[in-house]
């Protein structure tokens, strides 16, 4: 899959549930986006859990800041 957008926090999701999601699809890139209700310890949590899978995947993995863009055609 060439570009994947994964919820960052969902009342009925769990990080194993995001982790698990990222390994079996293994996108080259995946943004993280319903962060809103995340708070600054929590969106450390989120940063560090993309992070690490990021590495392991060595995908570009991470979470869209407020404003940021990409160009998800590409």
């Amino acid at each position: 899959m060439p570009t994947l957008l994964v919820p960052g926090q969902a009342p009925w999701m769990t990080v194993p549930d995001l982790i698990g999601h990222l390994r079996r699809t293994a996108p080259r890139r995946a943004y993280a986006i319903h962060d809103g209700l995340l708070n600054d310890w929590g969106l450390r949590v989120l940063d560090g859990v993309l992070r690490s899978e990021a590495d392991r995947l060595g995908a570009d993995i991470r979470r869209l800041r407020p404003g940021e863009r990409v160009d998800l055609a590409r």
